[in-house]
């Protein structure tokens, strides 16, 4: 996977997991729907300012959109869907004690 291949993934898995439209993104970022979506198929690429931008709207640090990993999956989550992943493991382990 190359490194623009490897941003355009990280970009749509994020802006899909964070249920944000390209138009929504854009407008985030001071963009066009039409820029972000010739990021997204590879025809441009953003400038670093523009990383920023896509970065910040996301609620992530800019390098995140440039990692192959796992655990930068769980770095790359937002505060609420921690905080939802957090309350699912409760609510697991409070019938678990429950049931014994």
């Amino acid at each position: 996977m190359t490194f623009q291949e490897l941003f355009i993934a990280n970009l749509k898995d994020l802006r899909k997991s964070r249920k944000i439209s390209q138009e929504k993104l854009a407008d985030m970022c001071d963009s066009s729907q039409g820029y972000i979506a010739e990021i997204e198929v590879g025809k441009k690429f953003p400038s670093p300012e523009m990383i920023e931008k896509i970065a910040s709207a996301l609620e992530i640090e800019s390098y995140c959109l440039f990692q192959n990993n796992a655990e930068a999956n769980v770095r790359n989550l937002t505060p609420l869907q921690r905080q939802e992943i957090i309350n699912k493991i409760h609510e697991a382990a409070s019938k678990i004690i429950n049931h014994y």
